[in-house]
Parts: C-alpha cells; structure tokens; sequence
C-alpha cells in the first residue's frame, strides 16, 4: 500500500508475497503510469530508490522493502514546450479563496502527459489563476488532487495553491470526500442497490487498461443505486469509495454491465446501443461531490446536470424504446 512521503511523489513497502518480484513489474502494478517502458524510463532516471539506494530496473524485490518514488510528469516534459497557461472557458460550479469546483468537458484531459502539452485542464488553471508551475510544488499538476478521464463529464475540485493542494489530497486519501456519478449501463439489474468490491490493478494483457486483479489488484469499492430501467440499459448512481484508475467503468464491465459508449471496456452490444443514440463517448458524469472544507471547515455540496450530450443520448434512448425501434 503506497503512503504519501514528504519528499517523495509516492512510498511503497514491499510485502511478502513481492519477494522477487522486479522493481518495474511491482511499479507497474502499483503506479497508474502510461507503459512498462515509461517506469523503466523513471527507474533509469534515479526517480525510484529502494532503502535509499538508486537501483535497476532488473532489481529483484525484498520483503519489507521501501521503494520511494519521486517521479513527475513534469520531469520529463521538453523544456522548450513547458506548461503554458492558455485562456480555455471553464464551467465554474463553487469559487472561493482556497478552491475551485469546477465542470469538466468530455473530451479534455486533465493534465499533461507525454505528447500532450497543451489544451489541458491543467493549462487552463493556470491562465484562470494567473499563476506559474512553482507556485505550487506540484509538477505538471499543479492544482490538480483527483481527476477524470478524458472522456468523463463533471465535477472536480481545484487547489488555488499548493498548501491547499496538500490538505485537499489528505482529505482523499482519508475518503473524506464523497462523489456521486451518473452512467448507463448495459442491462437491467434485479436488485435496486448494490456493492462492487473487487481489486482493480493494471491489466496484465494491456498495460493502458485496468482489470480486476485478484492477487495484487488495490481495494476497490463501488456502491450504486438504480435510478431508472430502460429495457436495454440502466440509468445508475455509482459511488465510489476508493479512487482507482477506471474504477467505475472496470468494476461494472466485471459483472457484466459496461458502460454504454465505453471505448475500452465496452463490447458489440454497448456499441450498438451507443451508435443508435448518437452518444460518441462513455456514459460517465460526476454529477455531485461534498466535503468539509480543509480551511473554511464548513461543509461544501456541489451538485451538477448532466452534460448535454449525455441528456441528449438519453432522450434519445427513451423515444426509440418508446417507438420500438431498437432491436438488440
């Protein structure tokens, strides 16, 4: 289990059952980072120490092992390309001193990554801020303390400096922050609420997937709520209570339910629905967040519509089930 590390991006112990096993298949399993090649590229760099010492990429693992991690993105951005602010529209929802709520589009991605420079979220904050990177400590992240996938809609919390980055983070990392998504999801469901708790680890087979990973998959748990039954699909609150990569769309992919429109963990049926209701991404929106303010100490409830292109491909579902023109 990783642990946050004053000094370092990420902390890990080694437990029994890593023994052997090498540095770059244990970071992989452990880091949402983009490829084995790209860990490999971290550990080759002197990102990653274990017991203090730099090591190689082919280092074999001990129990009780400490293993720190200080990678960033932002050491590996070229320096000519930099992270520059740029005057992109955002959907703000809550503003005060410390934070911001604001409503992500689908269709931006968070923060930069390799080959992406520009046109982030990332990028946006900073022109709306009128900050810099070093204002915060934080890498290419400044800002940011969770994130949505690229084609997930709705609401995320920003950081006006790092010292409130800090406490924000605490407060994930102690799941005192609730969210609640909407999404449709292939099929009906015979139960009106439920629980998915199964680990989600990188997936063995493609590294820029996630999985459920029996043996060294990280906890993961989703509570959610039938909303509505659409013959061919229901309309869901998720809830997750842990914040994994791909948790939602993985654990409902896992017991037979994908996400309508999902691009990686879908199949011919989610497709097809998506296809016949003009829906172009997966049918995922944060659509409401609370917490106790880290400085003000009161409690923050911001909730969210859905997108329009997702109300859109809703409505679109219920005439066609209505005038019986989809055929599964």
């Amino acid at each position: 289990m990783a642990d946050s590390d004053k000094h370092a991006k990420y902390f890990f112990t080694a437990g029994i059952n890593d023994k052997n096993k090498r540095i770059d298949l244990f970071l992989a399993s452990n880091l949402s980072l983009q490829s084995r090649t790209f860990i490999q590229k971290i550990i080759e760099g002197k990102y990653v120490t274990v017991n203090g010492l730099t090591v190689h990429k082919n280092y074999k693992l001990s129990a009780d092992d400490k293993i720190s991690v200080s990678y960033d993105d932002g050491h590996f951005l070229p320096a000519e390309k930099g992270l520059l602010p740029q005057e992109i529209p955002l959907k703000i929802r809550y503003e005060d001193d410390y934070l911001l709520i604001i409503s992500k589009d689908a269709g931006i991605t968070v923060h930069p990554a390799a080959g992406i420079y520009t046109n982030t979220l990332v990028n946006a904050l900073l022109f709306y801020l009128g900050k810099t990177v070093s204002d915060f400590d934080a890498g290419s992240r400044p800002g940011i303390v969770h994130r949505l996938d690229k084609y997930t809609s709705g609401l995320m919390i920003i950081a006006k400096n790092g010292d409130v980055q800090h406490k924000i983070s605490e407060l994930f990392k102690k799941r005192e922050v609730y969210k609640v998504y909407k999404t449709l999801v292939l099929g009906n469901f015979s139960e009106s609420k439920g629980k998915i708790k199964l680990p989600v680890g990188r997936s063995k087979t493609d590294r820029k997937k996630m999985d459920i990973i029996p043996d060294t998959g990280r906890e993961a748990e989703t509570e959610f709520e039938v909303i509505e039954k659409l013959k061919y699909a229901t309309l869901l609150k998720a809830m997750p209570k842990t914040g994994r990569t791909h948790q939602i769309r993985v654990h409902f992919n896992s017991i037979g339910h994908p996400v309508i429109g999902d691009r990686d963990y879908g199949n011919i049926q989610t497709r097809k629905i998506a296809d016949s209701i003009g829906l172009e991404r997966q049918f995922l929106h944060s659509c409401a967040i609370s917490f106790i303010h880290p400085v003000l100490k009161k409690k923050i409830e911001i909730t969210d519509n859905l997108a329009d292109d997702l109300l859109k491909s809703l409505s679109n579902l219920k005439k066609m089930i209505y005038n019986k023109e989809y055929k599964e």
